[in-house]
């Protein structure tokens, strides 16, 4: 069986918000093409890379290109969401 694997790393400009907070930051998309013969696997991820200002623990909505995904921060760190 041959097993081929490729990733792809975008860095997306994008703005965080949620109650009373807004700011610029920056986020990774994380794309993994997995080839096992004789299947297929495409696994995607996006995660904070950055922000402009260090926002408290909470829940926020992450917009990047058109798109608003949910996403909270725990003990100081963003989660990395499944898409």
């Amino acid at each position: 069986m041959k097993k081929d694997s490729r990733q792809k790393t975008d860095v997306l400009q994008g703005v965080l918000r949620g109650d009373g907070f807004e700011c610029k930051c920056t986020a990774a998309l994380v794309t993994r093409l997995t080839q096992t013969s004789p299947s297929v696997g495409v696994w995607t991820s996006i995660s904070i890379t950055s922000a402009e200002k260090t926002p408290p623990d909470g829940n926020y909505r992450l917009e990047v290109k058109g798109r608003v995904f949910p996403i909270d921060r725990a003990d100081g760190k963003w989660e990395t969401l499944k898409l």
